[in-house]
């Protein structure tokens, strides 16, 4: 049985807008990341793996060891830890009958490892042929984050259209950042589907 440990923040309407706590351990986790690439893989992994123990629910860490397995091709090992952080992000999130609130804004810094985390198995879910999860998820990620500050329009779109994970990223990925060219796209694109799109606005 899941226990509520503080009562949850409602809009005006009494709909739950999530926010997580704060989780100390992030700081030590992003002074990590900013010396990434100049230490030793073994000892990021040490750390990552000291933060996990320190904060189980304290999301990102997860997603770092999860790429670091698929460096080394262990693809088992990697989607097993990123479940894991699935497991826990969803279980962060949803109340005692497994609903999701009717907010996971981004907006919210305290929300934000738990939305990548989200994101992260949902765009891996994608890549490795498992459109239907990818799709159901994103579509949450989107109707509770409604200013969709992580794109999860684009990549609905995309799969609708019938692109793979590595179409989308070969056509728009322009080295780590995406440009107007994916908005212009969408722009054309999204018409196609009224009843997904229905409460996006987009500047003609």
């Amino acid at each position: 049985m899941k226990l509520l440990l503080r009562e949850p923040n409602r809009d005006i309407m009494g709909n739950i807008d999530f926010v997580d706590q704060y989780r100390p351990v992030q700081d030590n986790y992003y002074r990590l990341m900013e010396r990434f690439d100049t230490i030793k893989r073994q000892s990021a992994y040490n750390a990552l793996k000291r933060f996990i123990k320190k904060d189980p629910d304290y999301l990102e860490p997860y997603i770092i060891l999860s790429e670091m397995h698929l460096e080394k091709d262990n693809v088992s090992k990697a989607y097993s830890v990123l479940d894991e952080a699935y497991e826990r992000a969803v279980n962060l999130i949803t109340d005692r009958d497994g609903k999701w609130p009717a907010y996971l804004q981004w907006g919210h810094y305290e929300n934000r490892h738990i939305i990548r985390t989200l994101l992260h198995k949902a765009l891996t879910d994608w890549e490795f042929g498992n459109t239907d999860k990818a799709l159901a998820l994103l579509r949450k990620l989107l109707s509770t984050n409604p200013n969709d500050n992580i794109g999860a329009r684009y990549y609905i779109l995309a799969i609708l259209l019938g692109f793979s994970f590595h179409e989308f990223e070969g056509r728009f990925n322009k080295g780590g950042f995406y440009d107007m060219d994916l908005t212009n796209w969408f722009t054309e694109h999204y018409h196609l589907f009224p009843a997904e799109f229905s409460q996006i606005s987009v500047a003609e």
